[in-house]
């Protein structure tokens, strides 16, 4: 381990004043997934599905503790690097990406992100809240992650903050009692069972919506096609699916401990909503 990071965890591990606010912040190790007809597709992180949030927290006082299945150093995902995700100004724009390369999350020989092995050693009581951003890379590795699925349930059941962005809430799959097979029947094109059990049963809840899906497809996936849309697999998996009026149009949705936002457009929303359920 990094001696930077072993500072990082023994600070988790013996300051209690870290504990009152400590954000887990899971990521996707994933720089590219296959699609339906075999194409191999560069994804990542959504930029400002990330950053517009963990500036958030970080400007309120909050500790922030990255981490992906394999705690590599995640890949921003090049669509999203521009103006437009940024309110189209300059300004804010620099403010967020100074502060990606000031915490070096994407840095493959200093990132701060560790391994769910490694969070699951720490103890994932020691965290108050966690979020999830979007991008298409979720898909790829955080549906049927088992630890995933048990830190997603220790938050729902001390109903603690969590929140997910964009593509990000297809993450709530893990806590499927079945997620593998569920997955695996999505990608074989398949209606898949309703797990019972499934801790989020009912919620209200939102993503990508399909229509959007459809546009992002158009332009970035190059006449290929996911194995499955989140909207349609949340909605398989029980639950309650809701969406803006609008594509891009922001929509933010909250349910009991579980907060979640449609699309870009919505990541200050979800952080927003966090930061009112800490208070």
């Amino acid at each position: 381990m990094k001696i930077k990071q072993m500072i990082a965890a023994a600070a988790l591990l013996f300051s209690p004043a870290v504990f009152a606010d400590n954000i887990l912040v899971v990521m996707s190790d994933a720089s590219e997934m296959t699609l339906k007809a075999g194409t191999s597709y560069e994804t990542g992180f959504y930029s400002n599905e990330l950053m517009e949030p963990v500036k958030i927290f970080l400007d309120e006082g909050h500790t922030l503790t990255f981490a992906s299945p394999k705690g590599m150093a995640p890949t921003l995902d090049v669509n999203s690097d521009t103006l437009d995700h940024y309110k189209k100004d300059q300004q804010y724009y620099d403010a967020h990406n100074s502060l990606l390369e000031k915490l070096k999350i994407t840095d493959p020989d200093s990132s701060p992100v560790v391994s769910f092995s490694r969070i699951e050693q720490i103890g994932i009581e020691n965290f108050d809240a966690i979020f999830v951003p979007g991008g298409h890379a979720p898909l790829a590795d955080l549906v049927a992650n088992d630890l995933l699925g048990k830190f997603l349930a220790h938050f729902n059941k001390k109903g603690k903050p969590t929140g997910l962005v964009c593509h990000g809430p297809a993450a709530l799959l893990s806590a499927l009692p079945n997620s593998k097979e569920f997955e695996a029947s999505m990608k074989r094109g398949e209606k898949p069972q309703s797990a019972a059990g499934w801790i989020y049963e009912n919620y209200d809840l939102t993503s990508f919506s399909n229509s959007e899906e459809a546009i992002a497809t158009k332009y970035y996936l190059k006449g290929d096609e996911l194995f499955y849309t989140p909207q349609d697999a949340l909605t398989y998996a029980g639950g309650d699916y809701k969406r803006a009026k609008a594509d891009w149009g922001e929509k933010v949705v909250v349910d009991r401990e579980l907060i979640t936002g449609q699309n870009p457009a919505s990541a200050v929303g979800v952080a927003n909503e966090m930061l009112k359920m800490m208070q």
